[in-house]
Parts: structure tokens; C-alpha cells; sequence
């Protein structure tokens, strides 16, 4: 072997060790088979700004919270099919900071991705993902709330105010099905001591809500069963069944103005 050969062989066997070293101090986030894409297959939870645990439990996105109380799961969805996808074009960057907003992914070995972000009207158009301490810039039409109650499907009850025959227990002027909506859920609560006010909503289909609503203080909540009139339409009887399970045995925290509009002020 001549004296430039020998060299070269030299030369080559270096770099391949200089490589082999890197490829050793390279974060997994940036491996070939630990792409953000594939990591984000193993995400079974995550944390809106430290203020509500979402976890896939039986089959649904549920509120580790809010005793498993299904949220929106639309939303987480649509969520995770956007971010999946920004990810397969995702580029490394320096996180430029200012961003307001953190949801943690949960991944199943332990391992933890930040996404910082700040939104709108709980849309951004840019998320900052961290692992460890290295981070990829994200872009894409990203629906990302930033209040954990903007989680759940709202508001309460998805119905409009011109399908309403009768109600009783409450002025109609200060009922609105679309201000109907909620904070946090509970299954098990004692309002033995607070005060009740029963509301009563009839449809014009044949659907019935009846409404309990505790007040104490500033603090409302809110029980909900579904029936049906005497003689329901098909299709009062359907969404009965297909919703029911989402209120029966269930309270609803309101918002102090929504309950307190409900409740009538003078009562409390």
C-alpha cells in the first residue's frame, strides 16, 4: 500500500469515527428512527398548562380531572393529525421564547415533548416543540385551546334556543342554550347545604332537560337529566339515547354570571 493510500484509508476511518461519535451525541429527537412523527404515535396523555390531564382511557380522550369525563374528542383529533403532519416538515430551531401557552405530551416511556405556543381565539398557526433541550419549529392551522375547559364539546348542550316549546323555573330572556357552558365536571359531589332551583326545558321535538342548579356563595353548579315528552318524535327518542350518558349522574361547574342569571341574584 503506497504512502497516499495508506492516508486516505487514515483519512476515511477518522471521519467514519468522528461520525459514528456524533451520531452517538445526536438527541434521539433527531434520529433517523426517532422522528417527532414517529414519537408523536406514542403519546397516550397530555397536560393543558398544568391545569387538566387529557388521557386516552377505553377508547376516548377522557379528563383525568374531571373523573373521566369525555372531552372534545373532535378537537384532540384534529389536534394531533395537524401536529403529526407539520412534524414530517418540522425544522430544527433555537425556540425563539415568549411563548405564553405549554402543553406537555405524555409519551408511554416516560419521556416528556413541550409545545409552546401563543393563540387566538384558540388557533395558532405555530408551535414550538421541545424534547430534552433541543427544539423543532412547527407550522401549520393548529386548533390548540389554551383554557383546559375550552377541551371539552362546548357548550353543554348543543342546541338551538328557536327548538325550545316551553321552560319553566326561569325567565326565558335568561336562558340561552349556547351561553350554556362549563368549567369543570364531577361525579360525585355533595350539595346538601347549598341551595336548588329546579328548571325545567321542553322541545318542541319532545325532548326533555331537566335542570337542578346549586348555588353557594359565587359558586354554581348544575345536574342534568334527559327525557322525553309523552309522545317523543323518532327523533327526541334518538337523542335521548345517543346522549344521555354525557349528563346523567353528572355536575357541571357554571360560570358565576351564566349561574347566577339562573339562579336569579335575589335568591342567593
Amino acid at each position: 500500500m503506497n504512502r497516499k493510500l495508506l492516508w486516505a484509508v487514515i483519512l476515511l476511518l477518522a471521519l467514519g469515527g468522528v461520525a459514528i461519535f456524533a451520531m452517538r451525541l445526536l438527541p434521539s429527537f433527531y434520529k433517523e428512527e426517532m422522528k417527532l412523527s414517529v414519537m408523536l404515535e406514542d403519546v397516550k396523555s397530555f397536560v393543558v398548562n398544568d391545569g387538566m390531564t387529557v388521557v386516552y382511557k377505553d377508547g376516548i380522550w377522557c379528563s383525568q380531572d374531571d373523573d373521566y369525563y369525555p372531552v372534545n374528542n373532535v378537537t384532540v383529533d384534529d389536534f394531533f393529525k395537524t401536529l403529526k403532519n407539520a412534524a414530517l416538515h418540522a425544522d430544527r430551531s433555537v425556540r425563539a421564547g415568549g411563548e405564553k401557552n405549554q402543553i406537555t405530551l405524555l409519551l408511554n416511556n416516560g419521556d416528556k415533548i413541550n409545545l409552546w405556543f401563543d393563540d387566538e381565539n384558540g388557533r395558532t398557526d405555530k408551535v414550538a416543540a421541545v424534547y430534552e433541550n433541543e427544539s423543532k419549529l412547527l407550522y401549520g392551522d393548529f386548533v390548540l385551546p389554551s383554557q383546559p375547559y375550552q377541551w371539552f364539546a362546548q357548550p353543554l348542550i348543543n342546541l338551538d334556543d328557536d327548538e325550545i316549546e316551553e321552560i319553566s323555573g326561569v325567565d326565558p330572556h335568561d336562558f340561552s342554550f349556547k351561553d350554556l357552558i362549563f368549567y369543570q365536571v364531577a361525579q360525585k359531589a355533595d350539595f346538601a347545604d347549598w341551595m336548588s332551583k329546579e328548571i325545567k326545558v321542553v322541545l318542541k321535538n319532545g325532548v326533555v332537560i331537566n335542570a337542578t342548579i346549586f348555588a353557594q356563595g359565587h359558586s354554581y353548579w348544575v345536574r342534568l337529566n334527559l327525557d322525553t315528552s309523552i309522545m317523543p318524535t323518532a327523533e327526541a327518542y334518538e337523542f335521548v339515547k345517543n346522549n344521555g350518558f354525557l349528563y346523567d349522574g353528572w355536575y357541571f361547574e357554571l360560570p358565576q354570571p351564566i349561574g347566577s342569571r339562573l339562579f336569579g341574584m335575589d335568591q342567593v
